[in-house]
Order: structure tokens, then C-alpha cells, then sequence
């Protein structure tokens, strides 16, 4: 950043990488027509994209204050001692970083902390992606699927899955929310899906069977 203009001249990879991969109306973009190249290229991406969070947290541990884990650290030394191994260079992910087991167990300790201020969960919705959903199909071209574009349909989804939370939560279609949390899981074909997990407020909560009954209903897909 230029201190003097309070102008930021250099972009971080995420931001590099989704200028590449952004829609622009009458623009042409080949990445688009790549098909399995189109996929290989945003894997490399992110992989790239991580690599250098790695390389950060490798390079800035004193920055982190991994010193303070020296708990952590004793423990693994002890093992190495008990069991005659010798132990390299110890990098700790901080709970920062997301996906690492810090980070993972950060969440969890959250959700549980939920649960005992609120209650069990009163509802469990799994919200799934559909490839032909008409937002998808409208963007595909004649010789494009579903899993030729996973940047539309992960975008159609996030949107689809913001109003479908919008209505649970802000409409109060099943009542009173008073905690909720979710977690979007993939597909071996790369299709998306959230898990979600909702509790009511005690006045709206499920008593009888056909509170059920109206929540309920099982039809078969378009």
C-alpha cells in the first residue's frame, strides 16, 4: 500500500484470481469454454492461493504468537521423547486459518456453546443444489453441463441458499429463530449442499403431530 494516496497497488491472489474468472457482459472469456481445463485451472488456483497462506503462517510465526502455545509444543516434544523420534520443524496453524484443526474446533466449541444457551436443535434441513435449475441452464451454452461451470452454479446456489435463510430466519416462515448454523458440504461431482441446523423459540416449537405434518411434505423433483 502507498501510505501517502492510502492507495493499495498489489492485489491478493483470491482477488487476482476472481478478476480472471468474472462475468462480464459482451466480454469473451476462454477460461469459460476450457471444460476439465476450466476445473484443473481453478484447483491450481486455490491451491496456489493456499500455498502462500502456508508460506505466510510458515514465515510469521513469531508475528502469530505461536510462543504461546507452549503447552502444544511440550506435548509434542514429550511424545517425540517417548517414542525416540525426533521432531522437525514444528509450524502451528493458527485458528485464522480456515479449514485447519484450530480453526475446525474453534467452530465447533461455538455450535456447542449454542446449544447450551438455546437448546438441541429443533430442525435439520439439508438445502441441495439442483444442475437444472433455470438460473444454470439459461448461462450454459449447447455443448456446456452443470460441472463445466462450477464457478455459476456454486454462485447460483450461494444466492438460492441466502433467500432460502432469508425465510427461515428473517421471514420466520417456521417462527422464531433463535440460533441457527449451517455447513455447505460438495458432491463427488462438485454439486453443493448446506446442512442446516435451526432452533425455535419455545412458543414455536414442535408439540404435536401436526405441527410435524405442516412442516413436512415429500414431493418428487422437477
Amino acid at each position: 500500500m502507498n501510505h501517502a494516496t492510502k492507495i493499495r497497488n498489489k492485489v491478493t491472489v483470491p482477488e487476482f484470481y476472481s478478476n480472471k474468472i468474472a462475468i462480464r457482459r459482451n466480454h469473451f472469456n476462454p477460461l469459460f469454454y476450457g471444460g476439465k481445463l476450466f476445473q484443473q485451472y481453478l484447483v491450481y488456483a486455490y491451491a496456489r492461493y493456499e500455498a502462500n497462506r502456508m508460506t505466510y503462517i510458515r514465515n510469521n510465526q513469531k508475528t502469530l504468537r505461536v510462543e504461546s502455545y507452549k503447552g502444544l509444543l511440550d506435548h509434542i516434544n514429550s511424545i517425540s521423547r517417548d517414542n525416540k523420534a525426533r521432531v522437525g520443524n514444528i509450524f502451528i496453524l493458527p485458528s485464522t486459518f480456515v479449514g485447519g484443526p484450530r480453526f475446525m474446533s474453534k467452530l465447533y466449541q461455538d455450535n456447542m456453546a449454542m446449544v447450551r444457551k438455546f437448546g438441541r436443535p429443533d430442525l435439520f434441513i439439508t438445502f441441495t443444489c439442483n444442475p437444472k435449475w433455470e438460473e444454470i441452464k439459461s448461462e450454459l451454452k449447447a455443448f456446456q453441463n452443470s460441472s463445466d461451470r462450477p464457478d455459476l452454479v456454486t454462485r447460483v446456489f450461494r444466492l438460492k441458499l441466502k433467500e432460502f435463510l432469508d425465510d427461515i430466519v428473517k421471514r420466520k416462515i417456521f417462527g422464531e429463530i433463535l440460533a441457527y448454523v449451517y455447513v455447505i458440504e460438495h458432491q463427488k461431482r462438485g454439486l453443493s449442499h448446506a446442512h442446516c441446523l435451526f432452533t425455535l423459540s419455545n412458543e414455536d416449537k414442535i408439540k404435536r403431530a401436526d405441527d410435524v405434518d405442516n412442516i413436512i411434505s415429500a414431493e418428487l423433483p422437477d
